[in-house]
C-alpha cells in the first residue's frame, strides 16, 4: 500500500500521542477492542522509504484538525 505522491516526513522521530508528521491515517474499523493492540495503520515516508505502520490509542483519543486520513470508497454499483 503506498501513495505515490505522498510528501516525506520532515522528521524521522516517532510521535507519541499524536499522528506523525506527514502521516496519512488509513480510515478503517478498529482491529481489536484491546487498547494495547494497534487500532489501525498509517502511511508515512521517511528518508525516501514508504512505511505502513500501526498505531495504538484508546477510545478517548481526539484527532487534531491537521491530521489527514485516507479512505477507500466502495466500488460503484452496476
Amino acid at each position: 500500500m503506498a501513495l505515490n505522491d505522498q510528501a516525506p516526513s520532515r522528521s524521522s522521530v516517532m510521535s507519541s500521542g499524536r499522528a506523525p508528521d506527514g502521516g496519512l491515517t488509513v480510515a478503517a474499523e478498529a482491529l481489536s477492542p484491546d487498547d494495547q493492540y494497534p487500532k489501525g495503520t498509517y502511511l508515512r515516508v521517511v528518508d525516501g522509504r514508504a512505511w505502513l505502520r500501526g498505531y495504538s490509542c484508546d477510545d478517548q483519543h481526539v484527532w487534531s484538525p491537521s491530521d489527514r486520513f485516507i479512505f477507500q470508497l466502495p466500488p460503484p454499483s452496476v
